[in-house]
């Protein structure tokens, strides 16, 4: 049986070089506002002829829970407005034997500059680096020097414990917090030798020369409930 994937994603990134890579060889549609989103995704669904698979991408929620917070106005008016766009688009393809699971890749959680750690504020702890944090503000990745793990562990746990909590990245790996499964080989090299993880509301910031400052408003990628659950949502019409 002949079986079909498309992509419907924003027209800025549908034909970029992350897109091709991720989505080929599927049909890639792109679309500016939330009224084609709906349309192209309507469109597409009731122009199958047989089985067929559709990945469509919504990020408008996302960039507004990050630069708004999720708690925000903005993000809860747009969050309504779409939930009511989707009602009507699970409606308006009512009868074409359509399975809809409709689900995020993380949670949020609000912050504000009070629950910043800027590295800059402890060049102790920075002497112990080799390599800028990176990962995410709520998980960063530590690359630490050989000789420096002593005092980059006494460090973090006299200073930062309010904070963060220090992990091994060996042992998330070993627990599975990056995911079920063999880990892949160059996950070692890729999570640094550990990883920060920010309790409550905190995150931790550093940056590359040249690189401006910006804060997010709600951020991710934690251990909190809010963050690690996400929802689905599955209806078949």
């Amino acid at each position: 049986m002949h079986k079909t994937a498309a992509v419907l994603s924003p027209a800025r990134i549908v034909d970029s070089a992350y897109s091709q890579a991720t989505t080929a060889p599927a049909l890639r549609f792109g679309y500016q506002t939330q009224h084609e989103f709906f349309a192209r995704l309507t469109g597409l669904v009731t122009a199958a002829d047989g089985p067929e698979f559709i990945y469509a991408y919504w990020p408008d929620f996302d960039s507004l829970a990050h630069h708004k917070g999720v708690s925000g106005v903005e993000a809860q008016q747009h969050f309504a407005a779409l939930d009511c766009a989707v009602g009507a688009f699970l409606e308006g393809i009512a009868g074409t034997d359509t399975c809809v699971v409709i689900t995020a890749d993380h949670g949020f959680i609000d912050t504000g500059p009070e629950h910043y750690v800027q590295l800059a504020e402890h060049p102790d702890l920075a002497a112990c680096l080799r390599l800028p944090l990176c990962g995410e503000p709520r998980a960063a990745y530590c690359y630490v020097r050989p000789d420096h793990t002593n005092a980059f562990e006494r460090y973090v746990a006299e200073v930062l414990g309010p904070y963060c909590e220090c992990m091994a990245s060996a042992e998330l790996i070993e627990r599975g917090f990056f995911g079920l499964g063999a880990a892949h080989p160059e996950l070692a090299a890729r999570s640094g030798d550990y990883v920060l993880l920010l309790k409550g509301q905190h995150v931790i910031k550093d940056y590359v020369a040249g690189e401006q400052p910006f804060f997010f408003a709600g951020v991710h990628s934690g251990l909190s409930t809010a963050e690690l659950h996400i929802p689905l949502v599955v209806a078949c019409v």
